[in-house]
């Protein structure tokens, strides 16, 4: 199966995680935000408005428990249910002032979080088109519910003061989930997938810093190539899953094995690569054949059974003038020596 259709699922599961969230959010603040126009409207001895609020706060809730049983599409037509009349509502009884049409401009962000671009450009369409039409209604008609100009002057105050507070809180959801995507995209371009190291470009990347780094203060450092022997084998005798299973369980021992200074990879396949910083050639070949060792005296569990398995190593120290090609080129040649002549061993050029 083609890898990319076969994350497609997860990938659809995590949008659907991502929008459940912003409705559930949108839908408790709008059930808070009604719940302080309840008092507001209670305060002013306004009882039909003050209770239009508490059919409001039902409706919300109910949108967020649909969000919770995760029927999203009767979650967010409920909330666009109550949103525009609602809206119409205020606005129409106390007046164009009373500033209630500022809270639907909240949905300019939702629909552009979870529609399209043609369907956002219809729904700015349509809430110009409302807003105009709930402003020539408001001066034909005039407030159905006039209430006092301080009382109206403290509303639409309240209302600016909501909409900027709501705004700023789903400001800060969409830039959490911006950086969380970051993250994300990072790890996928530096991080290998299965074994969670280091991948290649991320090794070559902190390897050229390195040599640079050398090159500048001569401080030794080696470089080690190895890979599993007769990991084909492993594949043929386990599958496929218990193949990815070993090369997991080898990339954590070499984590143990090293240090935190030291750069270690998953270089392809069944390869790995590591810089030792501050090592010369013969501790170098101590730590790897220590390594060596504690690899043959492992074994991976499977389900049907343990998999013992070997590896060689290829062993060089950095010297002047070189490149991460030339030093991996003897690295490599080293590693060679180690297939050719039995494998499970570490030679060094």
């Amino acid at each position: 199966m083609d890898k990319s259709k076969a994350q497609q699922p997860r990938r659809d599961a995590d949008k659907q995680d991502v929008i459940a969230a912003f409705i559930g959010r949108v839908a408790l603040l709008a059930a808070g935000v009604d719940g302080v126009y309840f008092l507001f409207f209670l305060a002013l001895d306004s009882p039909i408005l003050a209770w239009i609020n508490v059919f409001s706060v039902a409706l919300y809730l109910w949108a967020y428990a649909l969000v919770k049983g995760r029927r999203l599409h009767l979650a967010a037509m409920l909330i666009w249910l109550e949103a525009f009349p609602h809206a119409a509502i205020g606005t129409l009884m106390p007046g164009w002032e009373s500033g209630f049409h500022y809270l639907l401009l909240m949905f300019i962000p939702s629909v552009a979080m979870t529609a399209s671009r043609r369907q956002l450009q219809w729904f700015v369409v349509a809430l110009l088109a409302f807003l105009a039409a709930v402003d020539m209604a408001s001066q034909v008609w005039g407030p159905l519910a006039a209430i006092p100009q301080a009382a109206l002057l403290t509303l639409k105050w309240l209302n600016i003061c909501i909409f900027v507070v709501m705004f700023s809180v789903l400001a800060s959801y969409y830039r959490q989930k911006i950086t969380q995507a970051e993250k994300h995209l990072k790890v996928l371009a530096t991080v290998d997938s299965l074994t969670r190291l280091n991948n290649r470009r991320q090794f070559e990347s902190d390897a050229q810093a390195h040599i640079a780094r050398f090159e500048r203060s001569g401080v030794i450092s080696s470089l080690v190539i190895t890979d599993i022997d007769f990991f084909k084998r492993i594949n043929d005798t386990a599958g496929h899953e218990g193949g990815d299973r070993v090369l997991v369980a080898i990339g954590q021992l070499l984590k143990r094995e090293l240090r935190e200074v030291d750069a270690l990879a998953r270089w392809g396949g069944e390869e790995f690569v590591f810089l030792m910083h501050d090592t010369d050639l013969a501790q170098a070949l101590v730590v790897t054949e220590r390594i060596r060792r504690a690899i043959e005296a492992n074994s991976v569990s499977l389900a049907a059974s343990d998999v013992h398995c070997t590896m060689s190593f290829g062993v060089t120290q950095l010297v002047t003038g070189d490149t991460l090609g030339s030093a991996l080129a003897r690295a490599d040649r080293a590693l060679y020596l180690s297939k050719t002549q039995g494998r499970n061993q570490v030679n060094a050029a």
